[in-house]
């Protein structure tokens, strides 16, 4: 990609190429994250009565980035070209991450998707 490339360019790329990211690619690696328990929230669970709606706010920091690379690996490791693209446009341009919005977003949709899944079948167990 050593030329120029816009959104649209980059949108119809990702539309055409993106291998979709299912939530069992990350599920191993999201419970043995949520393994820790407790220590996965900002203060006790207990205490703050989380629910499906409110948990993801009071994910610790070091948490919610561990989720968070495991979604970009899945991603990164089926899309490769994709990733290569992302690289290229965000380094040779300046407006690289608006360009490359589609990815971006598609990443933090499938944290969020991944994480009330997570909740669904693990955290809301803890109960």
């Amino acid at each position: 990609m050593g030329q120029k490339i816009d959104k649209e360019v980059f949108d119809k790329f990702f539309k055409e190429s993106y291998c979709t990211v299912e939530y069992e690619t990350v599920k191993e690696e999201f419970e043995r994250i949520a393994s820790i328990g407790n220590d996965l929230f900002t203060g006790s669970y207990e205490g703050r009565n989380l629910n499906r709606e409110n948990f993801i706010l009071y994910l610790t920091s070091d948490s919610y980035c561990d989720f968070e690379a495991a979604v970009q690996e899945a991603m990164d490791d089926l899309n490769p070209e994709i990733l290569d693209a992302v690289m290229d446009v965000t380094e040779a341009q300046e407006d690289g991450d608006e360009i490359t919005e589609v990815y971006w977003d598609t990443q933090r949709e499938l944290l969020h998707d991944f994480l009330l899944r997570l909740y669904d079948e693990v955290i809301s167990t803890w109960k």
